[in-house]
């Protein structure tokens, strides 16, 4: 008599966001609506309310929650094989108050799927902001780099990643840390890095055109839900982390004229000269300076030190030894991004 495979069951948070609603597309075309549950709650922008009627006329399974909330739901969690955590508060701007979901809603999110985690793996989305460093760089982020965040967004992902891993065994899941660097695609983060080159390409502007030498990793939105849902069923991956980016080591100022080539809209070099660059580098980097600048400018701060240096640059090779698909170089991922834009 043959057996037929029973189909793995899937919850996804952050299912109406960025990197989730392209990862329940994902599970929708290769198992179907039936084995994924969102967790999810009230839309915040139009993009997240387009993406759950979708999820409602897909007829995915919907359970209303709040990771804030203790319990999240009021209702009981789903048998689950597969958590995909995404839901998050990315915003690097947000006070400390607003990013304690990332690390007290995983708290919560845990409880409440405790009477079903086990024997499940839990797949979490962090952040190279767990690494970040605290004198300028000399090589690539590896796993084993120290962990070091600068931003409370960096503090609290890592915070995050602790809860994670000190309840898999009372709760008796398995873990796999992804940290991803900037993630690009269609309805990429507004303001975020590469929405940020589009707007300075199109009009022009002089930061947009500045050769900034920092080496930044990146990674396209459809490629990280494909490399979440592979390293979900490979065993190998349980309580792994992974710094996960495209093959490429592009510096800002290069991916500034490669955005200005997708839209059409050419940037003329302005390179910074080598003196000043070395100036404002060594300030940027300078633990006395950074103490006492405003604390309203001290992102700011962090953001050109990241532009300056090779500050987020990450080292794959554990993870490309996992992963071996192709990955998309940012001339093929910016065609699709800009066309959709």
């Amino acid at each position: 008599m043959t057996t037929v495979a029973r189909q793995p069951r899937f919850l996804v948070t952050g299912g109406t966001g960025f990197i989730g609603r392209r990862l329940v597309r994902r599970i929708v075309s290769e198992h179907g609506p039936a084995t994924v549950v969102c967790l999810i709650k009230t839309p915040a922008t139009a993009q997240e309310r387009e993406t759950l009627e979708w999820l409602r006329s897909s007829k995915v399974s919907l359970i209303d929650g709040d990771l804030m909330n203790h319990p999240v739901s009021a209702e009981a969690p789903p048998p689950v094989d597969v958590v995909f955590h995404l839901a998050a508060n990315i915003d690097t701007d947000a006070s400390e108050d607003a990013l304690r979901v990332n690390h007290e809603g995983t708290r919560r999110l845990l409880d409440w799927l405790a009477p079903v985690s086990r024997g499940a793996r839990v797949m979490y989305a962090s952040s190279v902001a767990v690494h970040d460093r605290m004198a300028e760089p000399e090589e690539p982020i590896r796993e084993t780099s120290p962990l070091t965040p600068r931003t409370a967004y960096g503090r609290t992902k890592l915070e995050g990643e602790s809860v994670l891993r000190e309840r898999a065994s009372q709760n008796g899941y398995s873990w796999t840390v992804l940290r991803l660097p900037t993630v690009y695609g269609p309805g990429q983060k507004a303001d975020g890095l590469f929405d940020q080159l589009v707007k300075m390409a199109l009009n022009g502007s002089l930061p947009g055109r500045i050769d900034w030498p920092g080496r930044t990793s990146i990674i396209h939105v459809d490629d990280v839900a494909a490399v979440m849902m592979d390293l979900a069923e490979r065993p190998e991956a349980a309580r792994e982390i992974y710094c996960v980016a495209s093959d490429e080591s592009l510096t800002v100022g290069e991916i500034a004229r490669e955005i200005g080539q997708a839209t059409g809209h050419p940037i003329r070099r302005v390179g910074i000269p080598r003196t000043l660059l070395r100036l404002v580098t060594m300030a940027v980097w300078n633990r006395a300076i950074q103490r006492i600048v405003p604390p309203f400018t001290r992102l700011a701060f962090w953001r050109l030190s990241l532009m300056l240096s090779d500050g987020f640059w990450f080292d794959t090779t554990k993870f490309r030894l996992v992963y071996t698909k192709p990955l998309r170089p940012l001339e093929e991922g910016l065609a699709d991004t800009i066309r959709k834009t």
